[in-house]
């Protein structure tokens, strides 16, 4: 038998019934979380950014219109 294939199940069974990363069981402190949480606040981010720039073309063009 390979030591890899026995740190394998060793991994494996130690792993069988642990609690997936959910509000019910304040898996907030887990790798899963984390990476879900940063890559929520990166798309907040581009979000608002392009909120700004389309708000922003909207506003020079609606000035535009009140000049023409």
């Amino acid at each position: 038998m390979n030591a890899d294939a026995a740190d394998i199940n060793a991994t494996a069974s130690s792993q069988v019934g642990a609690p997936s990363d959910t509000a019910e069981n304040g898996g907030d402190d887990t790798r899963a979380a984390l990476l879900r949480r940063a890559f929520e606040k990166a798309l907040v981010s581009v979000a608002t950014q392009v909120i700004s720039d389309s708000q922003s073309d909207m506003d020079e063009a609606m000035s535009e219109l009140d000049d023409g």
